[in-house]
């Protein structure tokens, strides 16, 4: 039982990780086979990964098309940020007064790490570490219900996140914004904290707005 939910859990990271570095394509498509495959997997642990995968809104598996990547609405871009602006910044509003030496040297690394990731210019990298700067608010506000409900929100729009970072200066500018949240985080400003992350959520919104694959969107 251990051993299979390993393969399941390993086949669900490196699913993940193939549909986040092919997510440029136009039309992505993936099949139970191939993946069995590239992976060198039984098909048990890739069909419970896809299984997992389309639960969380990640993928669309269709019998005829394989696995496909959901085009999203502007309608459903515009509630989703709506919903992290109002929820990213009460929360770091409210832990960022609260906030230790130690916590704060932990949010210092993540802004690190992206710095050499942006540096080497590997997008996946920087995501990943985009992605930890983010959670850790959300961990130091622990609150089970908010972070599991801003996960599945967040693992929604994570594939679309290496289209937006490949556009000339988009790594730069998302830094830039994570480094003026942090200023305002050590100095224990939470309102400040609150503005920059307003500022870093609609540039967002917009990188998303503008990439092909959202029905709509403006290019």
């Amino acid at each position: 039982m251990v051993r299979n939910k390993k393969k399941k859990d390993q086949a669900y990271e490196q699913i993940r990780k193939l549909i986040l570095q092919r997510r440029s394509t136009e039309r992505f498509a993936l099949s139970e086979n191939s993946l069995a495959a590239e992976l060198k997997m039984s098909r048990t642990p890739i069909r419970e990964a896809l299984q997992r995968l389309q639960t969380e809104g990640f993928i669309e598996i269709h019998p005829n098309r394989g696995v496909v990547i959901p085009e999203v609405s502007v309608v459903e871009v515009n509630e989703t940020f709506a919903l992290r602006m109002a929820v990213e910044e009460f929360v770091i509003r409210e832990v960022t007064p609260l906030m230790t030496p130690g916590q704060i040297e932990e949010m210092d690394t993540y802004l690190l790490r992206q710095k050499e990731a942006m540096e080497r210019g590997d997008v996946l990298e920087y995501l990943r570490h985009d992605k930890d700067f983010h959670d850790l608010f959300f961990r130091l506000y622990s609150n089970a219900l908010i972070f599991n409900t801003i996960q599945r929100v967040l693992d929604r729009f994570y594939s679309m996140g290496t289209n937006v970072l490949r556009k000339p200066g988009s790594v730069q500018r998302s830094f830039e914004e994570h480094c003026m949240i942090a200023d305002a985080v050590r100095k224990g400003d939470g309102n400040g904290a609150a503005v920059a992350m307003h500022v870093h959520l609609l540039t967002g919104k917009n990188n998303v707005l503008s990439i092909p694959g959202t029905i709509g969107s403006v290019v």
